[in-house]
């Protein structure tokens, strides 16, 4: 995106050039206050360019249009998506999907779990009377009724450059009929392939060479909005206490040999500032503590403070904003959190060593 702005001059007045100011300094484009003040201040802060337009994920129904699961399959990321990869990463058949969000350089990985009962042809191509990767290809592909016919383009979507494959499903088919036409002009057979095969076409072959399968596991997705999980054992953590001074948190002496209750709330979530008191119960109870920890911004410390304790909560309360970066000495809470994708209030349940036992989103139940 590129703000744009104009100054129109009045009427009968000229408009300035400021160009010909020996006072106004030109500054080249990506210049070090721009990606120094700027884009850390944003980035740093949490902000978008447009985290508003949520990522989209729509699943062909066969008949009945398209299902809109982007909420389900967690692609629903307040994140800046800027660039997608959809290729098979785990070479199990089906297409995975790789997105590059702006927004403080992270990446975001979504296994396709669907499956591949119904069969698939992974191809990939090699020209010899053009460029080589056979850029601009047509692959065609008939199975049982059905005909398919795919483009080679590396090139796919805003600042995107897919993987030299092609992978089509089969419906059902046991096998498929290819043919590919060159980006010569040249069309060429290359008979029957059997679902599950992965394929290299040479252009001049009639042949197909197939390839032995290297399937992987992809890691199994981390509870929503954090980057621990069960059995992992939380490090100290860099702070700012309900004063607004620099603190570190060691859940593990906190605890003091009781059942620790960390609670992600912030003074905007409703169902947070409800659960309050019944979470003050809860730290009064034997062998069970609470700390509170807030998502709010620094600039609204001092008044989630007020409200936290108006709702007549007295356990320890901490805030996001400390200046320590990670690198060395404690870790801070961006490490163990995903703050965009964080569902308020959550609380992780953990023992007297320090290691985490239950992960709980949504207001707490107490059992």
């Amino acid at each position: 995106m590129v703000a744009s702005s104009t100054n129109e001059a009045k009427s009968g007045e000229a408009a300035s050039d400021t160009s010909a100011d020996p006072g106004f300094e030109s500054e080249d484009v990506g210049n070090a206050a721009y990606l120094n003040r700027h884009n850390t201040e944003m980035f740093e802060s949490g902000r978008s360019f447009s985290g508003n337009e949520r990522n989209k994920v729509w699943f062909n129904t066969e008949g009945l249009g398209h299902a809109d699961l982007s909420d389900l399959s967690g692609a629903d990321s307040a994140n800046d998506g800027r660039a997608v990869l959809a290729t098979d990463l785990d070479d199990d058949g089906d297409v995975d999907i790789f997105v590059h969000n702006l927004q403080r350089e992270r990446h975001s990985l979504y296994r396709n779990d669907v499956g591949t009962a119904a069969g698939f042809i992974k191809l990939r191509l090699k020209a010899t009377s053009s460029n080589a990767e056979a850029i601009g290809a047509t692959v065609l592909v008939s199975a049982g009724s059905r005909d398919t016919a795919q483009v080679l383009s590396r090139g796919a979507g805003f600042l995107s450059c897919q993987a030299p494959e092609l992978i089509f499903g089969l419906g059902g088919a046991e096998a498929g009929e290819v043919s590919v036409r060159w980006p010569s002009g040249e069309l060429e057979s290359f008979g029957s392939l059997a679902s599950g095969t992965r394929a290299m076409l040479v252009e001049g072959s009639g042949e197909a060479q197939t390839m032995a399968a290297r399937t992987t596991q992809l890691p199994n997705p981390l509870p929503r909005g954090f980057r621990v999980n069960l059995g992992d054992q939380l490090p100290a953590l860099a702070v700012l206490d309900s004063k607004g001074e620099e603190a570190v948190i060691d859940l593990q002496e906190l605890a003091e040999g009781e059942e620790l209750y960390l609670n992600f709330w912030a003074s905007y979530c409703a169902s947070c500032i409800k659960e309050l008191p019944d979470l003050q119960k809860l730290d009064e109870e034997d062998g069970r503590r609470v700390i509170a920890l807030s998502m709010d911004a620094p600039t609204d410390l001092y008044a989630a403070q007020e409200l936290f304790e108006q709702r007549g909560a007295r356990f320890p309360s901490y805030f996001l904003g400390s200046k320590h970066t990670g690198e060395s000495g404690p870790s801070t809470v961006q490490q163990i959190i995903d703050i965009e994708r964080l569902p308020i209030p959550s609380t992780v349940v953990i023992n007297s060593e320090g290691v985490i036992q239950r992960i709980i989103s949504g207001p707490l139940r107490q059992p």
